[in-house]
């Protein structure tokens, strides 16, 4: 696991190596073991490390025997070592870690290569033998990668930071970016929060080479397509498949542990994991200082049934607020996921004592755990307004004050009743319902208000299938990358920590596609397969209870302890000054939480983020700074260690 950087120049220069190691040195958070460089002619490879596999020897970049493809990894290939003995007859192995696998599956398949590895990566690979440069991502979007290429170069990085690092791009904001942050709460792939800065979509890759630019995607989430299968069968199935999935993920040469939150997904894994380690497993959580907020009471109940280390992190309202502005600024793109708070703080407790982590991510989308799902099907029958009574509810809707109790509470039933199941399943994945978005895009972001987002997304969603279906497909290809992975990726590796997640891994992704929606949920639960996987192996009152996960009262929060840093930021709104947002619109939703008139909480969360981001990596950037280009861009090839 770490952070990985790079670029090709293709204007008759050679890489400077001093710009190389800015961008690795941007990524030193990722990667604090140290960071090393590679330039050779046009390319400069950088590689930040967290050393887990291969303590000495797993340096990167790595190449191959004769030193004509080179690659830079982010990530964990968990098959690596049964990849490596089928390879080793016809390559020489310097190393033990999985990147050399890498290069050397690369000599035999090429591109194809990419279906054999099991694991979470973002890969730069460069073959100089056809003078190719190769960006990859994994399957399901664990590991970011970026890239912005102009007429010299095309620069990747595993975050926005390491591309700014270069000093001649300027951080512009993209305004579409803003209008999501503001709904959905992230960015979606291509798009990265910055004009020119792309992002490479899940199970994505872009191949540049002297013959031209191939972008594709090698991998999508299957369509569900339940196939027959028993009830009893599905179960010992799963339990085999969750089992490996954990076990492959325990390999580490360094300390291993759990993120426990106490809900179903990481009871799950605990408790394989308590059969498959030989000591105990170190488990962490976080204690809100009010425990009707709080997972801490269940998750202490678990680690102590399984005999586990476990250690809490108590929040407390103080100590969050004085976290909140420097964990946020730490994001270098545009994000509003409120969970990222306690994620990010209980990553940075567990990296006291561990470096690689375990966590329950995925059983939401896999097995219909969200609260959404059963909600959206309980209504799904309910006639849609049509015709007049549209139009009625529609000149209803245009005069209803967007700030007031009774007038929001009218409008959200309008909208219900104008809605499909589908929009009503999209309205609940918003921080806030397009028309207060649209309100508060100011003058240099409108154009963005263009685009109907829920519109494109609920065509996306209709379709053939189950509906129950088709929402668990659409977070597996938004939701699960954009936000839940993003959150999971840069809260933990702001700390310096690996985070595996065996409910995601691809195998078991595959399979649960093919499973009826009834082995998933019902119209009271979900994650029926799971809930009966823990009742054969875990004491019933360990798990069986309502779901909390890593929460925060954001409502609560806005009006009390962090309404001085949301007033010291949102008052005096360098996003308003500059015309991104709108002023007076800004003013009014502030007041409307304020005088409890609405609960704002989550979208004061995402106009908060939105402001600091702003501040930190678009006003705080040098703009159209020199490009590095010193005299040891006359450097031949050539490997060092910053």
């Amino acid at each position: 696991m770490c952070g990985i950087a790079g670029f090709l120049r293709f204007d008759g220069a050679l890489a400077s190596e001093s710009a190389a190691r800015a961008m690795a040195e941007a990524l030193r958070h990722r990667g604090p073991d140290g960071r090393r460089v590679r330039c050779d002619g046009p390319l400069a490879l950088t590689h930040a490390r967290l050393s887990v596999i291969d303590l000495e020897g797993g340096w990167q970049p790595v190449g191959n025997e004769d030193g004509s493809v080179w690659v830079t990894f982010n990530g964990e290939i968990y098959n690596h070592a049964a990849l490596r003995e089928e390879l080793r007859p016809r390559h020489g192995f310097r190393t033990r870690s999985d990147t050399e696998v890498i290069v050397h599956l690369f000599e035999e398949h090429g591109l194809c290569m990419l279906e054999r590895l099991q694991g979470m990566f973002a890969i730069a690979l460069w073959d100089g033998r056809r003078g190719e440069l190769l960006l990859a991502r994994d399957r399901l979007g664990k590991k970011p990668l970026y890239f912005h290429r102009d007429a010299a170069r095309l620069a990747f990085a595993s975050e926005p930071r390491a591309i700014l690092a270069l000093g001649d791009l300027e951080a512009r904001p993209d305004p579409w970016a803003l209008e999501q942050v503001l709904g959905p709460r992230y960015v979606e792939a291509p798009r990265s929060g910055y004009l020119g800065v792309e992002a490479l979509e899940p199970g994505s890759f872009l191949r540049l080479s002297p013959s031209g630019t191939e972008r594709g995607r090698w991998w999508r989430p299957p369509a569900p397509r339940p196939v027959p299968i028993t009830r009893d069968a599905a179960q010992d199935e799963f339990s085999l498949r969750f089992d490996a999935a954990v076990e492959c993920r325990l390999e580490s040469e360094v300390p291993l542990g759990l993120l426990l939150s106490g809900g179903l997904d990481s009871s799950a894994v605990l408790e394989s994991m308590a059969r498959r380690t030989s000591g105990p497993v170190r488990t962490f959580t976080v204690a809100f200082s009010r425990e009707d907020e709080s997972e801490a009471p269940h998750a202490r109940a678990l680690a102590a049934h399984f005999g586990a280390e476990h250690t809490e992190f108590e929040l407390t309202e103080a100590r969050m607020l004085e976290e909140v502005e420097g964990l946020l600024s730490h994001v270098d793109v545009p994000f509003a996921d409120p969970s990222y708070l306690p994620t990010a703080l209980v990553s940075r407790l567990a990296r006291s004592r561990v470096t690689v982590c375990l966590s329950g991510d995925g059983g939401d989308e896999l097995f219909g755990g969200y609260t959404r799902y059963r909600e959206v099907l309980r209504d799904a029958g309910r006639p849609r307004a049509e015709g007049a009574v549209a139009a009625a509810c529609r000149r209803a809707l245009a005069l209803l004050p967007r700030h007031r109790f009774k007038g929001w509470k009218l409008a959200r039933a309008l909208r219900e009743r104008l809605s499909s199941p589908e929009g009503r399943y999209l309205a609940r994945l918003m921080a806030a319902e397009a028309p207060l978005r649209r309100c508060l895009l100011g003058p240099r972001s409108r154009e963005a208000a263009g685009r109907d987002l829920e519109g494109e997304w609920e065509q996306e969603l209709t379709g053939p299938g189950s509906l129950a279906g088709r929402m668990m497909a659409f977070d597996l290809e938004h939701t699960l990358p954009g936000l839940i992975l993003t959150k999971a990726d840069r809260a933990s590796m702001a700390a310096g920590l690996e985070l595996r997640c065996p409910l995601l891994d691809h195998r078991l992704v595959e399979w649960a596609a093919g499973l009826p929606d009834e082995f998933k949920l019902s119209a009271g639960q979900g994650k029926l397969l799971l809930r009966e996987h823990l009742a054969r192996r875990v004491p019933r009152e360990l798990w069986d209870r309502g779901k909390r996960g890593f929460g925060t009262p954001l409502g609560r929060w806005f009006r009390r302890e962090l309404a001085p840093l949301a007033d010291g930021y949102l008052a005096h709104s360098r996003l308003a000054a500059d015309g991104w947002l709108d002023g007076r619109e800004l003013a009014a939703v502030r007041e409307a939480h304020r005088s409890r008139a609405r609960n704002l909480g989550e979208l004061l969360w995402a106009l908060l983020a939105l402001e600091i981001w702003y501040r930190t990596w678009v006003l705080a950037q040098p703009r159209a700074a020199t490009a590095s280009a010193s005299a040891d861009s006359r450097a031949s090839a050539r490997l060092s260690q910053v």
